[in-house]
């Protein structure tokens, strides 16, 4: 039967250098809440540092089909990191697609994966300058951030129920050790790296498309859980309280959307002639990301929903010049209806400053193709 091995790999060098010049208060020139008093003096702290890192990974992998209809996907990842930590892991994954009937495909497989962590962290050295001062963190601890290892489960179908009309399910589980998340942590939108001793992530998404002709149509709905316990590395980022809070309870991560949606229309007028007008409309729904509530990352912000315009008018061999292919003139319109919507309400783990959707956008362009 039919083999085709793959094998491969890859190295990078990277180099990080941090500089920050910061004006603070002493612990003298605040009141009980933080705040600076009248004869107050600010003082500078300056903090520098760079460290060089490596990442690297090889594998290989061999595409069997034993029958025609049924394809396996098998093989092995070695992956390591030397960074602010040296970790490394040997990755199996098995995948297996299977059409049993005519218009059907259905997949299964597992995979172990390894993610190393960001590289722009804060060094202990750094977190301890700003000691006693108006900027000191609560908590002292700074772990370093490790990589991530999860098992990753996904199975689905897709089905053809007439000619250009397709409808898939799709399911997936992941169970994480060491979770990375990332979290803005200050008015800087600056993401900076933790972890969760244990995480677990899956969900649901039904999805169809139909696409015959010039109408073109599509619909995406899914459901999805995202949570994780003890934090482990960066502790400093948090207060007391929330990392006691989770160190023995599940909490839902900051990103962590239940039900997102979007869904999509698009005509081309004219599509047999050497001027065709194609015309899309989409939206995109969200039940909202986590804030704080009774409990860490306990409430939700806010629904929402946007719709966004296109047009691209084509004009092929406009020009009359053999060498000149087609011209595109296009017109965007997102956010058509100019909702102010939130997206983070500025309270959460990991989540320092509120976020909001894009305001109404329009977007202009032409091209040429040679």
């Amino acid at each position: 039967k039919d083999h085709t091995v793959r094998f491969g790999f890859q190295v990078f060098v990277e180099r990080t250098i941090s500089k920050t010049d910061s004006t603070v208060f002493g612990t003298n020139g605040v009141d009980d809440d933080g705040n600076p008093t009248f004869d107050s003096t600010p003082v500078k702290v300056y903090d520098g540092s760079g460290k060089t890192g490596t990442v690297y990974g090889l594998y290989a992998q061999d595409e069997w089909t034993p029958l025609r209809n049924l394809t396996v996907n098998y093989g092995l990842r070695f992956d390591g990191v030397s960074e602010y930590t040296s970790e490394k892991q040997v990755s199996p994954r098995l995948n297996v697609v299977w059409k049993p009937w005519r218009g059907a495909t259905l997949h299964a497989g597992y995979s172990r994966y390894f993610t190393p962590p960001p590289f722009e962290v804060v060094s202990s050295s750094a977190l301890y300058k700003f000691a006693n001062t108006s900027s000191a963190a609560e908590v002292m601890q700074n772990s370093t951030v490790k990589a991530e290892r999860d098992h990753y489960f996904d199975a689905g179908i897709q089905q053809q129920i007439l000619p250009g009309w397709r409808v898939s399910f799709d399911a997936y589980y992941k169970l994480a050790n060491n979770l990375i998340d990332e979290g803005q942590f200050g008015a800087p939108i600056v993401l900076s790296g933790f972890n969760y001793r244990k995480g677990q992530v899956n969900g649901y998404e039904v999805s169809t498309s139909y696409d015959k002709g010039p109408l073109s149509l599509y619909g995406n709905f899914s459901w999805s859980r995202a949570i994780g316990k003890d934090i482990t590395s960066a502790q400093f980022n948090f207060g007391q309280d929330d990392l006691n809070y989770i160190q023995h309870r599940w909490i839902h991560l900051d990103h962590d959307q239940r039900w997102t949606a979007s869904a999509g229309a698009a005509y081309s007028f004219f599509h047999k002639s050497w001027h065709p007008l194609r015309v899309s409309a989409t939206m995109v729904y969200g039940s909202g990301l986590r804030a704080d509530g009774d409990v860490p990352n306990g409430a939700v912000v806010p629904e929402y929903a946007t719709f966004n315009f296109a047009a691209v008018q084509t004009f092929k061999n406009l020009f009359g010049h053999s060498f000149l292919g087609n011209t595109q003139i296009r017109l965007d319109v997102t956010n058509l209806f100019d909702r102010a919507y939130l997206l983070r309400d500025g309270s959460g783990i990991g989540v320092g400053a509120p976020q909001y959707g894009l305001r109404r956008t329009i977007l202009t362009g032409i091209s040429q193709s040679f």
